[in-house]
């Protein structure tokens, strides 16, 4: 086989990934989760939102800056931590594909970083599932 062969579909599909992505639906997966884990992620959410201290407007989504310290101990005596964000994205990933998520960690692991954002019409979802006031940003 010539190179040319080869090397001729590799172009043909390059030239047609440059089309732009056609946009994601905003579709939730209802049966992505268990009960229990259903149950779970109520339970991470509660405490996510709970540990919200500040939140920053995006153009395509929100940040929402979280502090740990605003929690209670768990039944152990440990503390929430950015292991049970991670584990709420994990699970709000597969009910909500349409979304993306980024954790950043400060503070020695006390505070973090919660990014929520996506396509042009997440914003506008995050605001309502959020319980987001309009206009001007503030606290949650």
């Amino acid at each position: 086989m010539k190179l040319s062969h080869t090397l001729l579909p590799l172009v043909v599909l390059a030239g047609s990934a440059v089309s732009a992505p056609a946009e994601e639906p905003l579709v939730c997966n209802l049966n992505a989760l268990s009960a229990p884990q259903r149950e779970r992620h109520r339970a991470l959410g509660e405490k996510i939102r709970a540990a919200v201290v500040d939140r920053v407007e995006l153009s395509n989504g929100y940040s929402l800056v979280l502090d740990f310290g605003r929690l209670p101990l768990d039944a152990a005596g440990a503390p929430f931590c950015v292991v049970e964000v991670a584990e709420w994205v994990e699970m709000e990933a597969k009910c909500c594909p349409f979304l993306d998520f980024g954790i950043e960690v400060s503070g020695k692991g006390r505070a973090a970083r919660l990014r929520l954002t996506g396509g042009k019409n997440v914003k506008a979802f995050l605001k309502t599932e959020l319980g987001l006031p309009a206009g001007r940003p503030g606290l949650p």
